[in-house]
């Protein structure tokens, strides 16, 4: 089975994006992400919340608990300086991969491999 590449898309990097400019609760990332990517990245909150969990331990993020209404709470989660040095990391890494494919890409096209 051939290995995945990671590097590519990264569910950690997205996320902390979204969490960039504003704080929000996990059901508020989920609709963001499928809107702000005109429906091509769809995640289950099954796969979102491990990844803030994960961010949470390292600390990425940080999460306040809010009470909305009588009795329901929501979790509103906050990147740290921490997670803004990371995110930088993830988007230059992104970015050179994606530069890596797009010119691969372009070479095949002009027909030099």
């Amino acid at each position: 089975m051939a290995k995945r590449v990671s590097k590519f898309f990264k569910l950690e990097m997205v996320l902390l994006k979204i969490l960039q400019n504003k704080d929000r609760y996990g059901y508020e990332i989920v609709q963001l992400l499928t809107e702000a990517s005109n429906g091509r990245i769809n995640i289950a909150e099954g796969t979102m919340y491990p990844i803030l969990y994960k961010l949470l331990e390292s600390g990425q993020i940080t999460g306040k608990k809010v009470l909305v209404g009588k009795r329901q709470t929501r979790i509103y989660y906050h990147i740290e300086p921490e997670g803004l040095e990371y995110l930088k990391k993830l988007e230059g890494e992104y970015n050179a991969f994606k530069e890596g494919v797009d010119h691969l890409i372009a070479e095949v096209n002009k027909g030099t491999y």
